[in-house]
């Protein structure tokens, strides 16, 4: 059968102009949020320019559940690993990036929260005006459109601290709670309001903390898949004849020029297309990098702009020479423990018989319903516990002065302040340190490095999953080229759990889940003495949760800070304009540029960045 609404031949270079005003490298989240504002203004001509394959119409995109499809997938996903993690007993993760039109927002699995006023306040006292929350707060509206709950969803998971007048009401992303909710859904709040931890407050508003569910970036009314390139490169914005997106193209550097003494100017992109030989298309305004936390360093190095020892050794001349290029990397850690559910609740483990997953196939396609349509994803934003009451504080304040004090800061400028920043967020009992998220599936990190691998089923029995994800990690880490080429994949070093505080915190929090899985109506739901993956793993003392994180952890899928935006003196790559330093017209516009990670999933933060970044290139138009 055809496609209703077959795509263009977006790889075809027929017709391509020599000059845009705009090139944008990357047509992903960011990339295609900048393109599709920018082009609001008939006058201004984009070109964007992604290396991955049109698959706007791929039901395995279009379809919620069917996420895992796409990962380790080189048709849609840039399959990239860590080198290995001393921190984590030599293991590698592997990090699913999208490798087609949308980016990762149309290979990942949906889940749409929100960050802490404090954390993005955050980036606003490292030095950059005009990036606190009451700034960034209208970006997080504009980019979606939410579908409030039915009452009947609305009361099964306890939405009442959902604020409709403080959401988006006309961006381009859908956001919804759907309608498939199971038991283990249902009963998550209650069990948090029985610990004392019910949410309270709108996630949106950055405030708030304790056990909630999420919704998710899904259209109410098709129950498919909402994403960058589905709804910021709509099909309105695709008859638009100033934007021109070239997929199947893969960019090889920015040509840049720079004479002594004046700042560098990019005067186009070197591209290699899907057929014929690598051309240069120019630029006549500027460059956009919006190629990902991973892809836009390496681009920047390539392009000469990076640590002159490093590109000397590839023989790259040095445009300009910035050694944080790369440097600052963060990301979510996160550790695992699966428990046995009780008999009579079902979970997604059912979908390792065939026939169970034909079934819930044939249902998806014919009535928008079940398992496919995807679950509501239970999350809690926690401070630990046990340090909110009696002499709490005070160990805490020891538990920071150990690790803090006798620091070493002289590798990145920025780190004393970053780390002054995160202890203040810690000492706060109206903030977070962990996100939990819950899972109706079995994890088995040992299977493999790959999620593929990890979050296929591989255990007899039906399991649920308790996910502890550090908001605030103090480990950083580095993404550096390995040669000249573009072809060949970054180095990744994440350098997981390096800070002795990562695991301490995260240590505590894992010991919470005991708590967690004992309390009721959850405990109710679980086999009582089940089995647990790990297998026999019990985590009751602080020294048996500090070995789950090393066996555990993997990644949470959310990178970032690479092309941090902070002064020069710090450590900062692009200022507070998203201008790379040493340019006059390059910029970055992805998650790149956080300089502290936000907490929770941070589609949101992304989508947010490259609205306010569309703006910052509108007001340097006037």
């Amino acid at each position: 059968m055809a496609d209703v609404n077959p795509q263009p031949d977006t790889a075809s270079t027929e017709g391509l102009a020599d000059s845009y005003d705009y090139v944008v490298i990357g047509g992903g989240t960011s990339g295609l949020v900048v393109a599709s504002r920018l082009t609001e203004d008939p006058n201004i001509t984009v070109l964007v320019l992604e290396a991955g394959s049109n698959k706007l119409d791929d039901n395995r995109i279009t379809t919620p559940g069917l996420a895992l499809a796409t990962w380790d997938n080189p048709d849609f996903d840039w399959q990239f690993i860590t080198t290995p993690q001393d921190g984590l007993n030599g293991r590698t993760v592997a990090h699913p990036r999208g490798k087609t039109l949308g980016g990762s927002t149309a290979i990942h699995l949906g889940l749409v929260a929100y960050p802490s006023k404090s954390g993005v306040d955050s980036w606003g006292k490292l030095g950059n005006k005009g990036w606190d929350f009451d700034t960034l707060r209208p970006y997080y509206q504009k980019f979606h459109t939410y579908t409030p709950p039915s009452k009947e969803v609305n009361e099964l998971l306890a939405l009442d601290y959902m604020d409709d007048a403080v959401q988006g009401k006309t961006g381009p992303i859908k956001v919804s709670f759907g309608e498939f909710h199971g038991p283990l859904q249902k009963e998550w709040p209650e069990t948090f309001k029985r610990l004392n931890m019910k949410y309270t407050g709108d996630p949106s508003t950055g405030l708030g903390s304790g056990g909630h569910s999420n919704p998710a970036s899904i259209d109410a009314r098709s129950k498919t898949r909402s994403h960058a390139g589905a709804d910021y490169y709509s099909p309105e914005v695709r008859k638009r004849s100033n934007l021109r997106v070239l997929t199947e193209a893969l960019v090889e550097r920015i040509a840049l020029t720079k004479t002594d003494g004046d700042l560098a100017s990019a005067h186009g992109v070197h591209f290699s297309p899907k057929e014929g030989e690598s051309r240069l298309v120019h630029a006549g305004k500027e460059v956009i990098l919006a190629a990902g936390v991973f892809q836009s360093p390496q681009l920047l190095e390539l392009s000469g702009i990076g640590s002159r020892s490093l590109l000397e050794r590839f023989g790259i001349e040095t445009v300009v020479d910035n050694p944080f290029v790369g440097e600052n990397l963060q990301d979510h850690a996160m550790a695992s423990l699966s428990f046995e559910a009780a008999d009579h609740i079902p979970t997604g483990d059912v979908l390792r018989d065939p026939q169970v997953f034909a079934a819930a196939i044939e249902e998806y396609n014919t009535s928008k319903t079940g398992f496919l349509t995807a679950a509501t994803y239970c999350s809690a934003f926690m401070p630990i516990v046990d340090f909110l009451h009696g002499d709490g504080q005070a160990e805490l304040v020891q538990l920071l002065d150990k690790y803090l004090k006798s620091d070493s800061l002289s590798a990145f400028p920025a780190q004393k302040q970053q780390y002054d920043l995160l202890r203040e967020i810690l000492q706060s009992q109206d903030d977070s340190s962990i996100h939990y998220c819950m899972a109706p599936f079995q994890v088995n990190v040992h299977a493999g490095a790959a999620p593929t691998k990890y979050l296929v089923p591989s255990t007899e029995g039906n399991y649920m999953s308790l996910f502890a994800a550090l908001n605030h990690p103090f480990s950083r880490g580095s993404v550096h080229i390995r040669s000249a080429d573009v072809k060949d994949k970054p180095t990744i070093d994440p350098r997981y759990l390096s800070h002795p505080l990562d695991n301490e915190i995260m240590a505590r929090h894992v010991q919470y889940m005991e708590r967690l899985v004992r309390a009721e109506p959850l405990a109710s739901l679980l086999k009582k003495d089940g089995k647990r993956i790990p297998a026999d793993t019990r985590v009751e003392t602080i020294e048996e949760a500090k070995k789950l994180g090393p066996r555990t952890v993997t990644s949470n899928f959310h990178p970032s800070g690479t092309c941090a935006m902070m002064s020069r003196e710090l450590g900062g790559v692009v200022d507070e304009r998203l201008m790379v330093y040493g340019t006059k017209n390059v910029r970055v516009v992805d998650a790149s540029i956080i300089p502290l990670e936000p907490r929770g999933n941070i589609q949101s933060s992304v989508y947010a960045i490259a609205e306010r970044g569309a703006d910052l290139i509108k007001m340097g138009l006037n």
